[in-house]
């Protein structure tokens, strides 16, 4: 294959990582002068990694952004980047995002960083002993219930929203303990407002700083403020409540055991936008990308229902067991494979390193793509199509780890993964068991790269009751 600068390259090369001998110069697309393909990058960002992968292999220079930037495509050389945290930061590549996420987990860096990933590990463990899967199986039924007339009276449905919704019901729930709790329309319109500010920011060519009083900023400094607010009354509630209250707000607040120091107020705040946010928006967008390959795909559909007539749902509001389960797992993994909701991530060695052959200056921006890696074709066969059964005991073996990373790895491995494949788990279940659904025709539909990666528009359906399972304790 061709790639912009002309150069050749073969599937073998860019199937390993190379060996050529340090500090040659990293082939790439050659674009404009000094910039490379940063212009078409933040046009066209699935498009430009995936080309650059295709043509050039394992490492690719893109030029610089405006720090020199890579991509790096390859299971071996994504292991070692994010097995050595120490070794590298994620200072610039989040700057965009930091007025949302402050100093929390996914934006902190060094000292705080390993300071906070304990505490953050221990309360989130503490959450999942006390029993999430009920949360969300409660705000699933809640969701389920609102469906009934549509059923009943063909109406669609807009299925994006009613995703969006369950998610931030379930993360309310999460976060704050209450199934009862509702922040109100302000405190929901001032967090589409940030996502729709950040998202501008990220692809912007320039980002003022927030103390800039553009319109833009404004908008954002309100927004931020409603929600800071909102999280500063929870926290204050908590410690008001001392002892008696035990939901994440409550556990991040309180002293540390061997310390006896607690959390500071601010970086509480940080800590719970930051999982609020990650958590409502990456599972809403997973789970968009599931229900529209399962509707697109029959078959798959054929059998995702087969696999949920197993489930035992004792009572409305309640846990399934979800033991039984065999296919539907493997339906999540797949949608998470051609559609990570954390589509790119990015690391800046602290000093010059090596990675396959090639010299990556300290300060450089490396661009690790799930998005991309998950279509690499020494790895996956046929990538681009939808096929659950490649995740089968049998077909993983001898896969490399980061062939497949949609909760990144290593130290800073998610900390929400557990909760999020078991929601995932829960949401799709009690869905196909209840409901068979139809999208209603529309525009097409792709993939939109920002802060996660969304389907292109809202996804609309029709619902169908599907008929209960007869078996006992259904």
């Amino acid at each position: 294959m061709r790639g912009w600068g002309g150069r050749w390259v073969t599937r073998e090369a860019a199937s390993s990582p190379r060996s050529a001998p340090p500090r040659q110069a990293a082939p790439g697309p050659r674009g404009a002068p000094w910039v490379g393909v940063a212009l078409h990058l933040r046009r066209h960002p699935l498009r430009v990694l995936l080309e650059a992968a295709q043509r050039y292999g394992d490492v690719v220079a893109l030029g610089r952004c405006p720090r020199p930037l890579y991509l790096i495509n390859h299971p071996t050389l994504i292991q070692q980047i994010l097995d050595q945290p120490a070794h590298y930061t994620k200072g610039p590549s989040v700057s965009r995002i930091t007025p949302l996420f402050g100093a929390g987990l996914t934006t902190s860096d060094g000292a705080l960083w390993r300071h906070q990933r304990p505490l953050l590990t221990t309360a989130w463990q503490a959450q999942q002993r006390a029993g999430l899967t009920p949360m969300v199986a409660a705000a699933t039924a809640d969701m389920l219930a609102r469906w009934h007339l549509h059923a009943q009276g063909g109406q669609p449905l807009n299925l994006t929203a009613a995703l969006e919704e369950v998610t931030w019901t379930m993360m309310l729930r999460v976060l704050f303990g209450s199934d009862t709790l509702d922040p109100g329309p302000r405190v929901r319109d001032a967090m589409r407002t940030a996502l729709a500010m950040i998202n501008q920011r990220i692809w912007a060519w320039w980002a003022p700083p927030l103390a800039c009083p553009t319109r833009q900023n404004r908008r954002l400094r309100q927004a931020l403020h409603t929600l800071e607010t909102f999280v500063h009354q929870q926290i204050t509630a908590r410690r008001q409540q001392g002892e008696d209250a035990a939901d994440l707000v409550a556990l991040l607040g309180g002293r540390d055991g061997a310390t006896g120091e607690a959390m500071p107020t601010t970086q509480v705040r940080d800590e719970i936008l930051t999982l609020w946010v990650a958590g409502h928006t990456t599972m809403a967008a997973a789970l968009t990308w599931i229900w529209l390959l399962v509707c697109q795909h029959p078959a798959i559909e054929r059998r995702l229902q087969e696999d949920v007539r197993h489930v035992r749902w004792e009572a409305q509001r309640t846990a399934p067991d979800l033991r039984p389960l065999s296919y539907t797992p493997l339906v999540i993994a797949e949608a998470l494979r051609l559609y990570p909701p954390t589509w790119v991530t990015a690391r800046t060695p602290v000093r010059a390193v090596e990675l396959g052959g090639y010299a990556m200056p300290a300060g450089a921006v490396l661009l690790l793509s799930p998005y991309t890696m998950h279509r690499h074709p020494a790895f996956w066969e046929a990538p681009e199509h939808c096929v659950p059964e490649r995740f089968l005991p049998e077909c993983t073996r001898g896969r490399p780890r980061y062939a497949y990373f949609p909760f990144g790895g290593g130290p800073r491995l998610c900390l929400g993964r557990g909760l999020a494949l078991q929601a995932l788990q829960v949401i799709v279940a009690l869905m196909a068991r209840t409901y068979r659904l139809r999208l209603v025709p529309g525009a097409p539909v792709w993939p939109v790269p920002a802060l996660t990666l969304r389907p292109s528009r809202a996804l609309w359906c029709t619902v169908e009751l599907q008929t209960p399972p007869t078996h006992a304790g259904a």
